[in-house]
């Protein structure tokens, strides 16, 4: 049983170092973060060291390197786009996604298991055919396209 969790510890953790590998690249081809920053009017001087004070003057490697062992140390430095540290970005926004996320825990709970006992003792109604229906629908589409469609329907057709 030890070597099975030790066995799946280790797949974690280099599924996890696949995606930050992944998303890494994927964010370095998305554009220059340093033109995101200063803007327009900056000069190459300003250019030149800011790259060099975020780290962006080195090989992908190394800057990949920095990166994961910034994060295992829960050090995620500055975001590019706001310019201010984002351990303080995530501590401002923590309260308002575990309220979102504990609400909708909630709903799907509070209708799930009333909906899923009703299906299971009216196993050939019409009405369980609807919730089962339902249900795998809700399931199967992505969560932001069924966000798109609820925005649609509350916040245009209501």
């Amino acid at each position: 049983m030890l070597a099975f969790i030790f066995r799946r510890l280790l797949q974690s953790a280099a599924v996890l170092l696949v995606v930050a590998l992944i998303a890494f690249g994927l964010f370095n081809f998305t554009g220059d973060p340093v033109s995101a920053m200063l803007g327009q009017q900056a000069t190459t001087e300003e250019r030149v060291q800011l790259r060099k004070d975020l780290g962006l003057d080195r090989p992908f490697y190394v800057q990949f390197a920095r990166f994961v062992d910034n994060a295992v140390r829960g050090e995620f430095g500055l975001s590019l786009r706001q310019g201010r540290p984002v351990s303080v970005l995530i501590r401002e926004r923590l309260p308002a996604t575990l309220e979102l996320s504990l609400a909708a825990a909630f709903l799907a709970v509070a209708i799930g298991i009333p909906a899923g006992v009703y299906t299971a003792l009216r196993r050939n109604s019409i009405s369980a055919q609807i919730l089962l229906a339902v249900s795998l629908i809700g399931v199967s589409l992505p969560v932001f396209l069924i966000g798109i469609l609820l925005i649609l329907f509350f916040a245009v057709t209501l």
